[in-house]
């Protein structure tokens, strides 16, 4: 592999990820909020033995079955719905909706909608309707269209179909189709 196709899959793995500085930085820094409290905590009860004992009778007080479980079922799901949230920044891949692809030469990342848009002009031209009448989303290996016809006008569903693999096949990535056609049209 030569260094240019290194640097092309670091940047294009770049560019089709969302980073996780945010969720880091949130999560480190209220790890640091929490060990300096504690930190604080110790010392303090080093220095003032009054405020080691206060400290544990407000602990056991909200921990008493009679201070409410309410409470302490509250703070118990604030803190699984935080834990879940924090698993699932780092479990899942957090793709952006663009794609890449590689050649010996250059490096080419397409926005999604960029490509929606392409794939609706397209169809768009090859039924003669207009734009608007042409909704594109694409999923990561699949591309749904949806046309709405000119009143009297039928639209082929696999010609459809074939222009909207063609046109993201023309630029090297592969997807299967759904189309969908509307039973009523509009007036031209």
């Amino acid at each position: 592999m030569t260094t240019e196709q290194a640097a092309y899959r670091r940047v294009l793995r770049r560019e089709t990820h969302s980073s996780r500085s945010v969720a880091a930085v949130v999560a480190a820094s209220v790890a640091v909020v929490l060990l300096l409290a504690l930190l604080v905590g110790g010392v303090w009860s080093l220095l003032d033995p009054r405020f080691s004992e206060a400290a544990s009778a407000r602990i056991a007080e909200l921990t008493s079955p009679d201070a409410g479980r309410v409470s302490l079922i509250v703070s118990g799901a604030v803190a699984v719905v935080v834990a879940l949230i924090l698993l699932l920044l780092a479990v899942l891949p957090g793709r952006r909706a663009r794609r890449a692809r590689t050649t010996e030469r250059v490096a080419l990342l397409v926005d999604d909608g960029v490509l929606a848009d392409a794939v609706a002009d397209a169809v768009a031209a090859r039924c003669g309707i207009d734009r608007r009448q042409v909704s594109v989303t694409l999923a990561r290996r699949r591309v749904t269209v949806r046309v709405t016809p000119t009143s009297g006008i039928r639209i082929d569903e696999s010609a459809v179909a074939e222009t909207a693999v063609d046109t993201v096949s023309d630029l090297g990535f592969v997807v299967t189709p759904k189309v969908y056609i509307s039973e009523r049209g509009v007036v031209a």
